[in-house]
């Protein structure tokens, strides 16, 4: 038996597989770019085309950062014209109501400068209720007389309520819807004028009680004077104004 002895030398195996490993790798990149290419894929091509979508993507984001400057800018002018337009609206119905309160104060004067009644002596202009709070009321009581009348007028005002309480009819004088912790009530009120006079207050109401009906008494001072009366149905929230 001969035996032979070769030298080993692994630097030498290991750059052959190194070799070996990379021709196979640029084979395979050389493949690869190959089969794109029988694909119909160029590479010049690849590069114009995602550069022209570059481009066009850079112009889309300018265009939306000119439609959000667009978009503030009319959310803006929406918002002042709201603005001005809820202002407007104020104003016009402070007008309105001015207007209201105009047309009805003349209607009051040309009431005691020419009422249809010209009959001298004492009128009832109006008389009006008006919720305030809870179980609470403002009463509101206008005399007048003519204005050719140059004598004073004076006399009483008596005020009762008709209603409910507890289910049971009741009748509450003046004092007692006007008594108040700390405050003394009110029996009846006075009146003493010469043209108009104007006689208000707030009533309240004891808890239990349902209110149906208010009734006035005008007692005038003079002897050939007749008393005035008047009854209204109490107001209700959907109209809590009654005017006699």
């Amino acid at each position: 038996m001969h035996l032979k002895v070769k030298p080993h030398n692994p630097w030498k195996t290991r750059v052959i597989w190194v070799l070996v490993l990379l021709a196979v790798g640029a084979g395979s990149v050389s493949l690869f770019d190959y089969g794109r290419y029988m694909a119909g894929y160029d590479s010049a091509e690849a590069d114009e085309e995602l550069g022209r979508l570059a481009q066009q993507h850079q112009q889309l984001e300018g265009e939306i950062t000119q439609l959000r400057e667009k978009k503030a800018q009319v959310v803006r002018a929406a918002q002042i014209e709201r603005q001005a337009y809820s202002e407007l609206d104020t104003n016009l119905k402070v007008l309105q109501a001015e207007i209201i309160e105009l047309k009805e104060e003349l209607a009051f004067y040309r009431g005691i400068v020419s009422p249809r009644d010209a009959s001298r002596g004492l009128h009832l202009q109006s008389f009006s209720l008006e919720h305030n709070g809870t179980h609470s009321y403002r009463y509101k009581v206008v005399l007048t007389q003519v204005l050719k009348n140059d004598r004073l007028a004076s006399g009483r005002v008596q005020l009762q309520i008709e209603g409910l309480l507890n289910n049971a009819p009741k009748t509450l004088e003046l004092k007692t819807l006007t008594r108040v912790k700390g405050e003394k009530p009110v029996k009846e009120l006075k009146y003493r004028f010469k043209y108009f006079q104007n006689l208000e207050g707030d009533l309240h109401l004891p808890t239990g009680f349902r209110p149906l009906r208010a009734s006035i008494q005008i007692l005038p001072g003079g002897r050939k004077q007749e008393m005035i009366e008047k009854t209204i149905d109490w107001p209700t929230e959907e109209k809590q104004k009654d005017v006699g």
